[in-house]
């Protein structure tokens, strides 16, 4: 959920307020200790890029306000939201820009209790439209670019520099297929709780086989190949020993490793050298603390490289995403992230419908 307003501070007891907006202005204005665990809530300023119908482009700063949660609360989310509703002095309609299939599947449902109605945004159209919007003013982008959206599952698309867009490529195997292995295989609850655990006690050679398991360390060397690189992942997941850390770690390696090879091979088709991330799978901005985070994290920006290290999971799985990017590419492929990677579907959707 977002919604954008302008510079003048909001005023928490508008009456002419729809009530979807006023529960999105209560949680990001709240402390945040009293966010409710496992949601988002916070506040950005960007630019907002628009085309009108006269194909006029128009830039300004506009103030967002974001709220994430997990589908798994989303009665919960409709209940509060329709008890407020209740109480409204106005009860008109909201339009609301919507994307991707959890939109469609509930549509009905938000649409029948929550008094909004939705206009559904192609998913690729919307993710490519935000990226677009979002780095227009960046010295790192070359055209065509290659975007890499990982949610359930993977999609690769080439935009141009008049932001068309195209599907080149893509895979199943992506977030949800971290998330079901995680589910199945250990008893891990929460995807963050599962990141960080795997970051600060897992080590995926435990559960990996590596070359160094089958030659030797000696061996390995004489052969030319590192004892540490992967030779089967999970190969050694029935060992004796073996966390719940030790699997996640190895299960986000793979992942990671399969998704670096991929775009890798897709970006020297394409001739670019960098590829940008974006998607829920980059989502979480919990605090990791007292990490060991790579200060060079490649975070591409609207207008700059962000080399900040930032403590939260969500760097955590861009840091892996690039370690593999990185080996497969010898280094010769930069990986980037977007500042807003995880939402850009949400502001790309609203923007697509303003420009419409």
């Amino acid at each position: 959920m977002l919604v954008p307003e302008s510079e003048n501070t909001p005023n928490l007891e508008d009456d002419d307020r729809h009530a979807m907006e006023s529960f999105i202005l209560r949680w990001t204005s709240a402390k945040p200790k009293e966010v409710p665990s496992g949601w988002q809530a916070h506040v950005i300023r960007r630019k907002s890029r628009q085309i009108s119908k006269d194909h006029v482009v128009s830039n300004k700063e506009v103030v967002v306000r974001i709220l994430v949660f997990p589908t798994a609360n989303l009665d919960q989310v409709v209940s509060m939201i329709v008890t407020q509703r209740q109480s409204e002095r106005h009860t008109h309609r909201l339009c609301v820009a919507a994307t991707g299939g959890g939109a469609l599947r509930f549509r009905h449902e938000l649409e029948t209790k929550l008094g909004i109605d939705m206009v559904m945004v192609n998913e690729l159209k919307a993710v490519s439209y935000g990226w677009w919007s979002d780095v227009q003013d960046a010295d790192t982008v070359t055209y065509p670019a290659l975007l890499c959206n990982v949610g359930t599952g993977v999609s690769m698309i080439s935009i141009d520099k008049d932001g068309g867009f195209e599907r080149v490529s893509g895979s199943g195997l992506g977030g949800a297929t971290f998330w079901g292995l995680v589910k199945r295989m250990t008893k891990f609850a929460g995807f963050d709780e599962c990141i960080l655990a795997a970051h600060k006690e897992g080590n995926a050679g435990h559960a990996d086989t590596l070359v160094g398991d089958i030659y030797g360390i000696e061996t390995s060397k004489e052969i030319g190949m590192p004892a540490d690189l992967v030779a089967g992942f999970l190969g050694k997941v029935d060992s004796e020993n073996i966390t719940d850390s030790d699997i996640a770690a190895a299960l986000l390696r793979m992942v990671t490793n399969n998704l670096g090879q991929l775009v890798v091979f897709q970006a020297k088709a394409m001739n670019t050298g960098s590829v940008w991330f974006t998607g829920g799978f980059f989502n979480s901005n919990h605090l990791a603390e007292e990490m060991d985070m790579d200060s060079d994290a490649g975070t591409g920006t609207a207008s700059a490289i962000d080399s900040a290290p930032v403590a939260t999971v969500g760097r955590i799985v861009q840091n892996a995403v690039k370690e593999a990017v990185n080996f497969w590419s010898a280094g010769k492929i930069q990986p980037l992230f977007s500042s807003d990677a995880s939402i850009l579907g949400a502001l790309g959707a609203v923007a697509a419908l303003s420009s419409e």
